[in-house]
């Protein structure tokens, strides 16, 4: 029966090997393998997922099984492999680096961990194995006073949201006697300590979300780190967080003005940014604020919105990201985009289709994403926030269309074109062709036939009940 636990079993055991293995040989390659099998081994098990409250316990109270936990795994370890085909011949700055696979391998079994975590103990040791990593992969470019910066900034503000969640689970620990997740809720709900504990446990998770108003870190980390992490920061950490946030029943209120502010922020703060990376940042902090409008409904249909959404929201991160890698930008400046229409005609179509679908133009799968949230918010009578949502789209897209105006219709500067005729290194990989063709495949067609992606969800929350 300890089947379930395989995937996690396998994967700590690949890292311990590959830590050896990777000081004689490149460790990417290997890496994509062990994920894969990875995969194949979490792939949802009819016999033990899919019954009527039906969950396994068989690490002590530490990690369980059921539907939506196998689920979100599975999707974890799709962005890692995204994130990993993204990857070079492991070369960062100039030099050779075994580890950046290996520390990849490292977050993923910590964000698999966390997911299936039902003790306050084994969530916190999840978090802090994903969190460690990733400090390392943001300051991995040692010369640059940007990465320098990211990752003490990273580093600062993650070791103070994780004080919380242990102040969090203290107060609580203090009054049940116990750290399971779902010891004493209804104990926890009625005295103002088991709510303080609940909401610093909320407010330590929204801080590894980069939601507002704890998204402070977001714009400087991403635009410091190397851009195959940032991409991992964007997807990976961010889907075991919600997973988990959404088992432990957050608390609405804290969970509604996040929401609120999130979105507000994500519009606002983008409107004036011209670096891609500060803009991508600010567009994550406002697609968090939907998913979190789900949560915060807490209905079975916003639940399985908000997971469905969280879907979407990767497959457009690791599109636009491997189109980003792929053009292999110097400064990252979204100046840079000009002239591609006629440098790059197809990278231009699929990266213009990709940012519009970001910003929820139908018939794009992120159009699909909001519209679901926005029903169940509007059948839920949240009507003010839904309005807020549907504002900050529309100030959200302006800033979406600018980028597709700066593809299409802005002129080159003579120097970028000098730069393009100088470097002449544009051969696009076959990896990352492979993920941009997929991804946009699914952006463009998921409006057609949404079945799969719909039962999937419904599954996954299934789970939950």
């Amino acid at each position: 029966m300890y089947e379930a636990f395989y995937p996690e079993l396998f994967l700590s055991l690949a890292v311990l090997i590959l830590v050896i293995y990777g000081v004689y040989q490149p460790t990417l390659k290997t890496a994509i393998i062990v994920l894969l099998i990875t995969g194949l081994i979490a792939l949802p098990n009819e016999q033990f997922l899919f019954w009527e409250d039906k969950t396994l316990d068989l690490t002590n109270g530490l990690l369980t099984i059921n539907s939506w936990i196998s689920i979100t795994k599975l999707i974890i370890i799709i962005g890692s492999i995204s994130i990993l085909l993204m990857l070079k011949d492991t070369k960062i700055s100039g030099q050779v680096s075994f580890d950046y696979p290996v520390l990849i391998l490292i977050v993923t079994l910590g964000s698999v961990l966390l997911v299936s975590s039902i003790n306050w103990l084994s969530v916190y040791l999840a978090i802090e194995l994903q969190t460690l990593s990733l400090f390392v992969l943001t300051a991995l470019k040692r010369d640059s006073a940007y990465g320098a910066e990211a990752g003490l900034k990273y580093f600062v503000l993650g070791a103070l949201s994780s004080g919380l969640f242990l102040f969090g689970c203290a107060l609580l620990y203090g009054l049940t006697g116990e750290t399971s997740i779902h010891a004493g809720g209804q104990i926890c709900a009625l005295t103002s300590n088991g709510e303080a504990g609940k909401i610093l446990i909320t407010i330590s998770l929204l801080f590894k979300l980069s939601a507002a108003p704890f998204h402070m870190w977001a714009p400087d980390v991403y635009e410091g780190a190397p851009t195959t992490t940032t991409a991992l920061l964007a997807i990976v950490p961010k889907v075991s967080v919600f997973a988990i946030l959404v088992q432990i029943g957050p608390v609405i209120n804290v969970l509604l003005a996040s929401a609120t502010l999130s979105m507000i922020y994500g519009a606002i703060g983008a409107l004036n940014q011209t670096k891609i990376k500060r803009l991508l940042a600010y567009s994550g902090i406002g697609h968090i604020g939907f998913v979190l409008f789900g949560v915060t409904i807490g209905s079975f249909e916003s639940i399985q919105a908000s997971l469905i959404y969280m879907i979407i929201y990767v497959i457009m991160s690791i599109c636009s990201f491997s189109i980003i890698l792929t053009l292999g930008l110097s400064k990252n400046l979204l100046v840079e985009f000009s002239g591609l229409s006629r440098r790059h005609p197809i990278m231009a179509v699929t990266l213009a289709l990709t940012f519009l679908s970001i910003a929820g133009i139908p018939p794009l799968a992120g159009f699909f994403s909001k519209w679901l949230v926005l029903l169940c918010g509007i059948s839920s009578q949240y009507y003010l926030t839904s309005i807020v949502a549907v504002l900050c789209s529309v100030i959200a897209g302006v800033y979406y269309v600018r980028i597709v105006k700066i593809i299409y219709f802005q002129a080159e500067s003579s120097l970028l074109i000098w730069k393009d005729v100088l470097i002449r290194d544009k051969r696009e990989e076959f990896r990352k062709s492979i993920l941009i063709g997929l991804t946009l495949y699914i952006i463009l067609f998921i409006m057609i036939s949404p079945n799969l992606l719909l039962q999937i969800a419904h599954d996954a929350t299934m789970g939950l009940y």
